[in-house]
């Protein structure tokens, strides 16, 4: 009886206990909800023919604004033997680890005949001629792809005689990239790098199992898939469906191989989600390569040779009518060595004497400068001893900031000393995804806490900021040139798919919004705002909702959400009296459809923000041309031009490219270039097309951290998510829901909803045919 009563008192307390924990989250998102998601009204006048102007005829310092274009080292330079070339080429570092504990443990041979045993019962091994023993990895099989083109897509904006010849020294002539389009797997009607001549149809007619054997014999490149040139085979005797299946959607097979290796590796969570600090270790036994769809491209090396040859993309942004051009210096190119023995003995002077060259075309095309001093590519030398986690690295770093001071002041307009240093942070010290580091167990649990990795890192990279600002004032000064100086911060827009998720997300914004700009803002000339799209949280990843709209490479689109954000931290930081750039604005979108609305409807989004009162004085677009995205490497294309690395890195400019070009001109969004790049995409997506999608997907819904070496389908979809009409969705959680079905049964007078704008898609959206009558009224850029 005493055992019941017991039982009985437990189950109440744990019944409280819930409730009460219910009703907490019920009051943190209520309190979320009025800070993050009221409705709110935009100040746009969506009648008017020009929805939005922006003063670039004047200087920034006279109230002005300028256009730029924005790039880094690490995604275009080649001849950098940096960080990230290096962690491109090497055996991952899990595999490594496990092949040394492997060789400590070979007296154990029972232990290694059973696992031996255990990989032969999960797939028949691929041979190596001469040494059959040998299983081929899956790096090896990365010269294997897929046919994936798609139809043409329309310009948003059809370029003048004029440009196109202007552009033709370098990208090729207007007949030149049609010819390109029917002929090479990169030209903009296709999607880039992945076509190497399997044919869908008759895939399609085949049976799945018997297509990709065939498929396998038949496009296996053997130069790509082993170094030392043998020949590779495929047992006759494989049962093809032991094969491991690709790492995307289940109804497609011939994605990639999963091989069986051992080793302990990340859980395949979210990248974006392991940036806001969701990361955990799991057991698995399969080791991937460290940065995706890097190994089955063409010269990847190269990058986009904008060391040797930076003229190329100097004129595709001078061609781009911007003001400014956004490039960075790399740490490791200036300082290949260690300064143990002084500065002068470490620095490559003809490295900076080349950068100066570079920067000096950059002024002698028009364009001003903004020079970023780090951009996620720590030395190899400085990741030896620890990095950012090392107090003397800020003495290196503040060396290095004042050369680039002393030889460049002269040149330079705005200086970024740090661009997303939680992002670097988060994944090289806590995630241990990016080069620079390989945390243990223990390090990644401890990260985060005050005395953590994470914290160590952020500490030092502020203390590092506040005294590189002091040296470049004093420096350019002395040059009789005025500094500006600041740091680009990421931000995305986090909310909770369901009630239990706030925490998460509360917890997350409290660890990387505001935290290192509070600890410098007493020293920043401007705080550049990097900004790509929402994250919705399902613990413990990212959530991918079915009726959002969502980039390549993951990321919701919600052009709302950069206005929430600058109001937000113009709110939090107007006392200090800082202006505003977005330093980094974008998306990865092959096809170009989401591209051109998602371009429109942030400069809608920015320039509410300027009429609420928050003082921007320009707008990076990121980026000019499809080039390295980290550890996803060639997979997301964010360009305005497409890249065809197959014909000697031939450029390709994007529809989007020549309406980007006419915005920057005429400083002007338009009603009509608004309606046509809005109509086409609804189009597409009323068609039932299909783009790339560089994330794989779970069967919950979480997204998978790694990129895909090559993408999967996604449809377009059918959503109004222009600046000032999405409508946000209820939580999702079956609580939620539950509540939510119980109130629509009470029969209560309910207020009609707060909207941003009661005009439908319908009213709002002009015809193709509407549109273009009213684009031959508008002068194409030249």
């Amino acid at each position: 009886m005493v055992a019941v009563l017991l039982l009985l008192n437990v189950s109440k307390l744990i019944g409280v206990a819930g409730l009460l924990g219910v009703a907490a989250n019920v009051f943190s998102y209520r309190r979320y909800h009025r800070k993050n998601l009221d409705p709110f009204e935009s100040l746009l006048d969506e009648d008017q023919e020009i929805l939005a102007e922006f003063p670039i005829d004047r200087d920034v310092d006279d109230g002005g604004f300028f256009f730029a274009l924005a790039t880094a080292p690490a995604h275009v330079e080649d001849e950098l033997d940096d960080a990230w070339l290096r962690f491109a080429k090497e055996t991952p570092p899990k595999q490594k680890e496990d092949d040394a504990i492997d060789r400590s443990k070979e007296s154990d041979t029972d232990a290694k005949q059973e696992s031996e045993k255990a990989e032969e019962s999960f797939v028949q091994p691929m041979t190596v001629e001469g040494n059959k023993d040998d299983v081929v990895s899956e790096q090896a099989l990365k010269g294997i792809s897929v046919d994936t083109t798609r139809e043409s897509v329309s310009g948003a904006v059809e370029p003048s005689e004029k440009m196109q010849d202007d552009i033709s020294g370098n990208v090729g002539s207007t007949e030149e990239n049609k010819e390109t389009e029917s002929t090479s797997p990169t030209s903009v009607g296709e999607w880039e790098l992945v076509n190497q001549g399997i044919d869908p149809e008759k895939t399609a007619q085949q049976g799945p199992q018997e297509s990709l054997e065939q498929e396998i014999l038949a496009h296996i490149n053997t130069e790509k898939m082993l170094e030392c040139g043998t020949s590779i085979k495929v047992n006759k005797d494989t049962d093809q469906s032991q094969l491991g299946r690709g790492k995307g959607s289940a109804e497609d097979p011939l994605l990639q191989f999963n091989l069986p290796k051992k080793g302990r590796r990340l859980a395949k969570v979210a990248m974006d989600a392991i940036i806001q600090g969701y990361e955990k270790f799991m057991e698995d036994d399969e080791a991937k390569p460290n940065v995706a769809a890097w190994h089955n491209v063409s010269r990847p090396e190269q990058r986009l040779r904008f060391w040797s040859d930076p003229d190329t993309e100097i004129e595709l942004a001078q061609k781009a009518n911007v003001q400014l051009y956004r490039m960075g210096i790399d740490w490791t190119r200036i300082m290949p060595i260690e300064p143990l023995e002084g500065v002068e003995s470490s620095v490559d002077w003809a490295a900076v004497d080349r950068y100066k060259e570079i920067i000096q075309k950059v002024r002698s095309a028009g364009m001003q400068v903004m020079l970023t001093l780090f951009h996620h590519s720590l030395p190899p030398w400085a990741a030896s001893y620890g990095g950012w986690k090392e107090d003397k690295t800020v003495d290196y770093f503040l060396h290095y900031v004042r050369l680039a001071a002393e030889k460049l002041s002269s040149l330079v307009d705005f200086w970024i000393t740090f661009n997303e240093p939680h992002v670097f942070s988060m994944l090289t010290y806590c995630a241990g995804a990016w080069p620079g580091a390989q945390p243990d167990l223990l390090e990644t649990v401890t990260s985060v806490l005050p005395r953590g990795a994470f914290n160590k890192a952020m500490d030092l990279m502020a203390k590092a900021h506040l005294k590189a600002y002091e040296i470049l004032h004093d420096v350019c000064e002395r040059h009789q040139k005025k500094a500006k100086v600041g740091v680009s911060h990421h931000v995305s827009f986090m909310r909770p798919y369901g009630l239990f998720d706030i925490t998460a997300v509360v917890l997350s914004d409290q660890m990387t919004r505001y935290p290192y700009i509070d600890s410098i803002c007493e020293r920043l000339d401007f705080i550049g705002i990097n900004y790509y799209g929402q994250e919705v949280v399902s613990a413990p990843g990212l959530k991918l909702v079915e009726n959002d709209e969502y980039s390549e490479s993951g990321r919701g689109v919600y052009p709302d959400g950069l206005y929430r954000l600058l109001t937000s931290f113009h709110d939090r930081y107007k006392k200090h009296n800082i202006p505003y750039i977005v330093t980094e604005n974008g998306v990865s979108d092959a096809t170009d459809y989401i591209r051109r609305p998602y371009l429109c409807e942030h400069l809608l989004a920015l320039r509410a923000a300027m009429n609420k009162g928050v003082p921007i004085q320009g707008y990076c677009f990121w980026t000019t041309s499809d080039n390295w995205e980290w550890a996803d490497g060639y997979g997301p294309k964010f360009g305005l031009v497409a890249v065809d690395r197959d014909n000697d890195l031939k450029r390709i400019p994007r529809p989007s490219y020549y309406l980007f070009s006419e915005i920057a001109k005429t400083g002007k969004v338009t009603k009509c270039q608004r309606a046509k790049a809005w109509s086409e995409l609804q189009a597409a997506a009323m068609e039932g097309k299909k783009r790339p999608f560089c994330r794989a997907v779970d069967s919950n819904g979480l997204m998978y951290a790694g990129g895909l070496d090559i993408p999967i389908e996604r449809p377009f979809i059918q959503r109004d998510w222009r600046f000032g009409h999405y409508q946000m969705d209820g939580l999702q959680d079956p609580v939620s829901r539950l509540l939510r079905f119980m109130l629509n049964l009470i029969p209560l007078r309910r207020r009609k909803p707060t909207v941003h704008n009661d005009r439908s898609i319908e009213s709002q959206t002009e015809t193709i045919e509407e549109a273009d009558t009213k684009m031959e009224r508008i002068p194409v850029a030249a």
